[in-house]
């Protein structure tokens, strides 16, 4: 499952609706879903699958699943399949960080203390959350979480230094997953891509080699795992510990800025393109 309804900032509560839809194959519960281009026959009133790196004209979250048969409308002949999307413009979902290697970024150094990794980031990157994911292994740094209390423009990120003593020694190649601070962003409108597919709806990456394009914030970051509730994430609670032994998951609160019927942001174009 994706992206789950988590609250409303105006204390709303889920407005679900009927939507047309238009999807070549299956779909799941929790993939974001934005309007469809004028100019695209099948597409133009129609909800369709949001790119993860733009995420512009958002018009909600699916909240069903859907066979590659109830998603697929055929305008021409007047066929219209409905789906139910959670259409608040001011939801924040909370969507589970992808782990999958190809969203992971590789640690490019050795750190002896665990205390630092190197990896191929933008810049102003501090209050950011580290975790050493090690996809495929468990060896050198996994488990390795800390607060980023620094950053050098070599991409070296460092824990934060009162809260980094139970961290092992990580690796080169070691893979590690960036969790976005809370209200940043490094492009205007967010930086917040999603990592979606057909059998898990919309998850959440972390930060890649590039800044992220998705008009998209992360409010917060929370820790679960089979031992401990879901956690907001708190630097003098959980940084510089090892989690190996928990294999936690890792969560955030997401926030569209370019939802349709906010009418917020730079790019919603819905109205003439």
């Amino acid at each position: 499952m994706g992206m789950q309804w988590h609250y409303d900032v105006t204390g709303a509560e889920p407005i679900i609706r009927d939507t047309r839809v238009y999807n070549v194959g299956a779909l799941s519960m929790g993939q974001a879903m934005c309007s469809g281009a004028v100019a695209t026959l099948e597409n133009n009133g129609a909800a369709i699958v949001a790119n993860d790196a733009v995420l512009s004209n958002i018009i909600g979250v699916l909240n069903e699943d859907l066979t590659a048969a109830q998603a697929l409308s055929v305008v021409a002949t007047g066929v219209d399949k409905y789906a139910k999307l959670i259409i608040n413009p001011f939801a924040v979902w909370l969507t589970k960080y992808s782990m999958d290697a190809a969203d992971d970024v590789p640690l490019t150094a050795a750190d002896a203390t665990g205390k630092s990794v190197t990896v191929t980031q933008v810049t102003d990157h501090t209050r950011t959350w580290v975790y050493i994911t090690n996809v495929g292994g468990t060896t050198g740094g996994y488990g390795n979480l800390f607060q980023n209390g620094a950053m050098t423009t070599t991409t070296v990120l460092t824990a934060a230094t009162d809260y980094d003593d139970n961290l092992k020694a990580n690796a080169i190649n070691d893979t590690a997953i960036v969790l976005h601070a809370p209200y940043s962003a490094d492009i205007a409108g967010g930086s917040v891509n999603l990592s979606s597919a057909a059998t898990t709806g919309s998850l959440l990456q972390g930060h890649t080699a590039a800044a992220g394009a998705g008009a998209a914030l992360v409010i917060e970051n929370y820790i679960k795992s089979k031992s401990r509730p879901l956690e907001m994430l708190a630097c003098a609670k959980h940084s510089g510990e090892n989690y190996a032994g928990e294999a936690p998951e890792f969560y955030g609160d997401v926030m569209f800025s370019e939802h349709l019927l906010a009418c917020g942001g730079g790019v919603n174009n819905r109205v003439i393109t």
